[in-house]
C-alpha cells in the first residue's frame, strides 16, 4: 500500500517524485519508484511526440496507393542486385515501392506526382530488358535532361558493366540510361537520359560532360582566341528542362591553369568534393574549366572557397570574415597549430571530411591581453560551411584537439582516439627506426653486412684453394 501511494503521488503533484526518495527507502523500493516515474515520463514524451507528428500525418493524407501487374522476368529486373534498382527508383521519384514477387505485383505509395513518376521509371527500366527505350524529348517533362554523347565516348561513360554510370546515379540520386529519341534525323552518337530533380540532373550532367571531355578534349568547351577555355558549350535543352522563373539558378565557369587544376582537384577528387559540400553548390571540372552550379548565394560561396584554396598554393591567405555568415573563427595557440593541422595537414583534412567543412588558418593574428604587459598572439582558424551544424561540429573537434594538446604538454598521456592515433605513430616509428628489429632501417643494413661477410669468407676460401694447387 505504501508503494502504491508513493508511486501514485499526491493528486496535485505533477510528478510522482519531485525530489529523490528518502535515504531510508530500500534499494528495491527505490528501483520500483524510479521505474514508475520513468514510465510516466515516457508516457508524457509519447503524448508530446504524438502531438508533434499529427501535422505530419495530416500532410501525408494526399498520399495514395497504385498497383501494377508485371511479368515474372520483369520482377527480378526491377528489383536488381540486392534491391539496388528498386531503391534507386524510390530515391529519384520519392515514392515507396513494394514488390510482391509471388503475385507479380508492384504497389506504389506516394503523392500523385510521385506515383506518376514511379510508373514512368518502372516502365523505362522494364523496357531496357527487351530492347532500347524510346522517349520523346519534347514531351514537356520537367524531370528530364537529355545529353548527346559522341559514339566513341559511350563505352567510356558507361564503364565496365555500366559501373561508371551507376556510380554517377548513386552520387546524384538520378536515373540514367541511353535511349532512342525522336529527332527526325541521324545522329553520330547516342542520347543519355538523366531523370531527377534540377540539382541532381545538373550535377550528373556536368559529371558526364567532364568524363567526355577527358576522353575527347574540346567537345563541350568554347575557347577564346588564345585557345583558352572560357565557357561551356551546352546543348539545346528539352522543352521542360528549364530553371524555375523565380529562381536565380545558373552555372558559372572559372578557367584554371594546369597547376591550379591539380591542386583544386585533390587526390581522387577529394578537394573538389570538399568545396562542393561546404559551399552547398555543384562543383565539377570540365577540362580545365571549373563549373559552379547552384543559386546565386551558393555560387558566390563556392567561388570564394575556390579562390582562397588556390591562394594557399603560393602563400598564406588573409580573409576578412567579419561580415560573413558562413564562418566560425577559432583562436588556436601557436604551439598547438602543428597538432591541429597534423603532418601535411592530414589531421585538419580529416576534420573537414568528418564535418563537411572547409578549414584553413588565416594569416591575420589575434592578440589577447594577459597578466602584465605581455600580449599572447593566437592563430586564427577559419571554419567555412553553409550548414551551421557542420560549422559547430568542426569547432567542437578543433577545441577538443586544442584541449588534448594542452593536457599532453602538462605531462598527461593521450586519451581516447588520440591515444590510438599516437600508438599507431609509435608502431610506425618502431618499425621504421628500430635498430635491432628485423624490419628496421638498421636491421636492413645489418643484413647487408652479413651478406658481405659471407662473400669475404668465400673469397678467402678461394684464395686458400689456389695456394694449395700451387
Amino acid at each position: 500500500g505504501v508503494f502504491a501511494l508513493a508511486a501514485r503521488g499526491p493528486p496535485s503533484s505533477p510528478r510522482p517524485w519531485p525530489s529523490p526518495p528518502p535515504k531510508n527507502t530500500s534499494r528495491a523500493c527505490r528501483t520500483r519508484l524510479h521505474t514508475c516515474a520513468t514510465m510516466d515520463d515516457d508516457q508524457d514524451m509519447d503524448n508530446r511526440r504524438d502531438r508533434r507528428e499529427r501535422p505530419e500525418r495530416e500532410d501525408r493524407r494526399d498520399r495514395d496507393r497504385d498497383s501494377m501487374q508485371i511479368a515474372n522476368d520483369d520482377a527480378a529486373f526491377v528489383l536488381g542486385r540486392g534491391g539496388m534498382t528498386k531503391k534507386k527508383i524510390e530515391r529519384v521519384c520519392g515514392a515507396h515501392i513494394d514488390l510482391n514477387e509471388q503475385d507479380s505485383r508492384i504497389d506504389i505509395v506516394g503523392t500523385d506526382r510521385q506515383r506518376r513518376l514511379a510508373m514512368d521509371y518502372l516502365n523505362f527500366v522494364m523496357q531496357q530488358r527487351v530492347g532500347p527505350v524510346n522517349i520523346d524529348p519534347n514531351s514537356d517533362r520537367d524531370d528530364l535532361t537529355v545529353l548527346a554523347i559522341p559514339g566513341d565516348c559511350v563505352a567510356f561513360v558507361m564503364g565496365r558493366g555500366g559501373q561508371t554510370l551507376r556510380t554517377i546515379e548513386e552520387e546524384w540520386s538520378t536515373l540514367m540510361f541511353f535511349a532512342k529519341v525522336h529527332t527526325g534525323g541521324a545522329t553520330n552518337g547516342e542520347t543519355l537520359m538523366i531523370f531527377g530533380n534540377l540539382r541532381a540532373r545538373r550535377g550528373a550532367e556536368l559529371k558526364v560532360m567532364s568524363a567526355v571531355e577527358h576522353k575527347k578534349p574540346g567537345h563541350f568547351l568554347r575557347f577564346d582566341q588564345q585557345r583558352m577555355p572560357e565557357s561551356l558549350a551546352f546543348q539545346e535543352r528539352c522543352r521542360g528542362d528549364v530553371e524555375p522563373e523565380d529562381s536565380d539558378w545558373a552555372v558559372d565557369t572559372i578557367p584554371l591553369s594546369n597547376d591550379d587544376f591539380s591542386y583544386a582537384l585533390g587526390a581522387q577528387g577529394s578537394t573538389r568534393r570538399k568545396l562542393a559540400k561546404a559551399s552547398g553548390a555543384v562543383l565539377e571540372y570540365v577540362g580545365m574549366l571549373a563549373c559552379v552550379a547552384g543559386t546565386k548565394e551558393e555560387r558566390k560561396r563556392c567561388r570564394d572557397y575556390l579562390r582562397w584554396l588556390l591562394k594557399q598554393r603560393t602563400g598564406p591567405v588573409a580573409v576578412e570574415h567579419a561580415d560573413r555568415d558562413d564562418v566560425l573563427a577559432v583562436a588556436v595557440p601557436p604551439q598547438s597549430v602543428g597538432f591541429i593541422t597534423g603532418s601535411r595537414g592530414e589531421t585538419l583534412r580529416h576534420v573537414e571530411r568528418l564535418t563537411g567543412t572547409f578549414c584553413f588558418t588565416s594569416s591575420a593574428r589575434v592578440g589577447e591581453e594577459t597578466e602584465g604587459d605581455a600580449v599572447t598572439h593566437h592563430e586564427t582558424l577559419l571554419i567555412f560551411s553553409h550548414d551551421p551544424q557542420a560549422r559547430e561540429s568542426a569547432r567542437g573537434e578543433i577545441e577538443d584537439r586544442i584541449a588534448e594538446h594542452e593536457r599532453i604538454q602538462r605531462g598527461g598521456a593521450p586519451s581516447g582516439r588520440f591515444a590510438n592515433y599516437n600508438d599507431r605513430m609509435d608502431d610506425r616509428d618502431r618499425g621504421r627506426y628500430n635498430m635491432h628489429g628485423r624490419g628496421g632501417r638498421d636491421g636492413g643494413y645489418d643484413r647487408r653486412r652479413d651478406d658481405r661477410d659471407r662473400y669475404d669468407n668465400r673469397d678467402r676460401d678461394r684464395d686458400r684453394d689456389r695456394d694449395r694447387d700451387r
